[in-house]
């Protein structure tokens, strides 16, 4: 008689790699990890741990920890993710997410939960898709990996002053002072945009998203038709000048009307390149990418079905 996947898992003994953020969770990862561990041995399962550490290069940190590995266990938030997505697509090995962070939009994508024995549970029984991951070019500097989303404007500002004043874990509140010191300071840089080859904005300013998946902070939901496996990129802009003119737009994005508005530009493409007539930040899932350092050109790539992820069954 045929065995299923998941007598299959058992039988020739799943490796799975734990990482975890000591930091996410205002430090509650570590004990989540053990606990997904001592599930995940109830069931047969060979589990090691592994914690992050600052400034890491997963290139030379994880590629040996990950070979031979059935599966990459991420508890942590949605940066540690991204840390490690660009390794573990290299390496094929499926990747599932154990939410320990703030927003946590990877694992609501795909609806995993931070529960020990439900992880465990998806690694026997789980399920494999292949998503995409976005390859952002900047001249000059090692590429960067985007999973999620990417952003110029006014988040990606309050992205940059929140990283520079964190002491430790975050949450939404964390978020208030730097909101309203970048609000008050508004003032976008022109970007001239163009999706595979035709321009499709010029000197524009205001919120500029690159989106993968439909998740945004706060439920913002900005590219809110963006799907993680249909090998395109989302582009949405939102234009505007003024502070008024942003919190115009943070409202309708909150009523889910911003879509509908006739100034709203929402594109998809395979490669999306920006440019600005001066050095602009801007932000990766949720953080200042790897060299955080402004740019005044960037273009960002889709790499269809990079990614494996393990999700849970039937979702």
């Amino acid at each position: 008689m045929a065995l299923r996947a998941e007598e299959l898992r058992i039988l020739f003994g799943m490796s799975v790699l734990v990482i975890f953020n000591p930091i996410s969770g205002a430090g509650r990862a570590r004990g989540i990890a053990d606990q997904v561990a001592a599930a995940g041995r109830e069931r047969g399962l060979d589990l090691e741990l592994l914690p992050t550490s600052p400034g890491f290069q997963t290139d030379s940190w994880l590629r040996e920890p990950l070979q031979g590995r059935d599966a990459l266990v991420v508890v942590g938030g949605d940066g540690a993710v991204r840390l490690v997505a660009p390794e573990a697509a290299r390496a094929g090995v499926p990747l599932l997410h154990c939410p320990a962070g703030n927003e946590n939009l990877f694992a609501r994508e795909f609806g995993m939960r931070p529960d020990p024995e439900v992880v465990a549970d998806t690694l026997v029984r789980g399920e494999i898709r292949h998503v995409d991951l976005v390859r952002v070019e900047v001249e000059g500097r090692p590429d960067e990996t985007v999973v999620l989303m990417a952003s110029f404007g006014l988040d990606a500002e309050v992205v940059h002053d929140l990283s520079a004043r964190r002491t430790g874990s975050v949450n939404n509140w964390s978020y208030v002072g730097p909101t309203l010191r970048q609000w008050w300071r508004f003032d976008p840089c022109p970007i001239s945009v163009t999706v595979d080859g035709e321009i499709v904005a010029r000197d524009t300013r205001g919120l500029v998203v690159i989106a993968n998946s439909r998740q945004y902070a706060i439920r913002l939901d900005l590219a809110a038709e963006a799907k993680m496996d249909d090998g395109l990129i989302d582009l949405v802009i939102l234009p505007c000048r003024s502070r008024l003119g942003m919190l115009a737009w943070f409202l309708r994005c909150f009523r889910g009307t911003h879509q509908r508005h006739p100034r709203s530009i929402h594109l998809t493409g395979r490669r999306i390149e920006l440019q600005t007539p001066q050095a602009t930040r801007w932000q990766v899932d949720g953080d200042p990418p790897h060299a955080p350092a402004a740019v005044t050109k960037i273009a960002f790539e889709v790499m269809p079905g990079a990614l494996p992820v393990l999700v849970p069954p039937g979702s």
